[in-house]
């Protein structure tokens, strides 16, 4: 099996051309019963994709940030051969809206390669980026949903004399199953990643930590004056008390809760100064680190209803947009994060122009409920495409899947395999 990447393509929109471009992608809950406008079905490695336009803005200067379009996607490994699927599978697509930005090549200058050339000089890396479960593909969770289904409709329609014990029934589960030629591929356990990304990972697990560890007497040293000034800026900053649109909210409600999935994004610019520009450059740094080495095993400082998460920093290190795909409703959702993960969103958007005032990095902040709930609506902005490989699997059954097939044919005790057919 491969390991999972996030695309960030992000390219500026050609003056006069945004409102074409909004006409043509509509919203979520125009799109929602028909096919994206591009085909992300037909790229049978993505997991999660969506365009979306980032809108004309002013920065804390009054500076001017242009117009642009995003395209995201969530995909199984390798890059190149995404880029490559995107540039050909879906060149006629992509030509019909990424022609409404600077820089696309002209109609006769289109080719599979100057499409990929676009795409590569306009991607922007995205740090830290969350997945649910590394490793696991989109036909690995499409086929063991696949898996379950067909032992559920066996077990369904077999007719089971009274008093059966749990074994007999597991050992006829089997014996189907055996006897499914397009099930073949259940008779093995899924493949881990690749061994080349595990020792790439295992290497920065074990790399980082060793090469800090020589500056360890600076970092304390350092460490009384950086909370010193933490507090400082914290006494001094204000939060943003203002209230979104409720037109606009309105319209943000209305691209969500179609189904058990659902999608966010927010975005926000950077406090001033250089105190807060390193506080977040050194936060980003440790969320990538816990995300790759500690909360990669279906939980998310607690949350498992997260399928894939990004952070981006976006126009010259002056704005960050958080999205994510998830599971239930907005409200459980941001229930969820005050509950189980405020440390980790303070620690972050703390840093972020108008945040609920946070207490030592870490305390109070989102802990606010209402302030929370009253900031993140001012900082949403709305996702035109949206697109989910398996819309109708939450976390929660993907995982009951793997389970399923994990133990399908090993050795289980009569406990283990009782439990085993309660996930059925």
């Amino acid at each position: 099996m491969t390991h999972q990447l996030a695309l960030t393509v992000i390219a500026p929109i050609q003056p006069n051309a945004i409102d074409s471009l909004k006409m043509l992608l509509g919203r979520i809950a125009q799109n929602r019963n028909q096919p994206p406008i591009i085909p992300f079905d037909k790229l049978n490695t993505i997991h999660f994709a969506r365009l979306m336009i980032l809108d004309e803005t002013q920065d804390l200067r009054g500076q001017r940030i242009r117009p642009s379009l995003a395209l995201l996607t969530n995909f199984d490994a390798p890059l190149d051969a995404h880029l490559t699927a995107l540039a050909t599978i879906a060149a006629d697509e992509l030509d019909k809206v990424f022609s409404h930005c600077e820089g696309y090549p002209q109609p006769h200058a289109r080719s599979p390669q100057s499409r990929v050339a676009f795409l590569r000089s306009h991607r922007v890396s995205s740090k830290p980026f969350y997945v649910n479960t590394p490793g696991r593909t989109v036909q690995q969770i499409q086929q063991e949903e696949q898996l379950r289904q067909a032992i559920g409709q066996f077990v369904d329609q077999s007719d089971w004399p009274e008093g059966t014990a749990s074994n007999q029934v597991r050992s006829a589960i089997q014996a189907f199953v055996r006897s499914q030629s397009h099930l073949g591929w259940a008779l093995s356990p899924a493949e881990p990643p690749k061994l080349s990304w595990r020792l790439r990972e295992t290497l920065h697990k074990v790399g980082v930590p060793l090469l800090l560890l020589p500056f360890l007497p600076l970092i304390l040293l350092g460490l009384p004056i950086g909370l010193v000034l933490l507090r400082i800026h914290e006494a001094r900053e204000l939060p943003d008390t203002s209230k979104a649109d409720p037109d606009r909210v309105r319209q943000l409600r209305d691209d969500e809760d179609f189904g058990g999935q659902n999608q966010i994004i927010a975005i926000g610019e950077f406090k001033l100064g250089w105190f807060r520009k390193i506080t977040a450059w050194i936060v980003l740094e440790l969320a990538d680190y816990l995300i790759r080495h500690v909360f990669n095993r279906g939980s998310l400082s607690g949350l498992n209803t997260i399928h894939f998460a990004r952070w981006v920093t976006i126009d010259q290190g002056r704005r960050l947009f958080f999205t994510s795909n998830y599971d239930g409703s907005l409200e459980s959702y941001m229930n969820d994060f005050i509950d189980k993960a405020a440390w980790g969103l303070n620690a972050i958007f703390s840093n972020g122009e108008g945040f609920p005032k946070t207490r030592w990095l870490f305390l109070d902040g989102i802990r606010d409920e209402q302030a929370y709930k009253t900031f993140l609506p001012t900082r949403q902005i709305p996702t035109q495409i949206w697109y989910s490989a398996y819309p109708h699997l939450s976390t929660i059954n993907i995982q009951n899947n793997a389970m399923i097939r994990r133990d399908l044919f090993r050795q289980l005790n009569s406990t283990e395999i009782e439990q085993w057919l309660q996930r059925l």
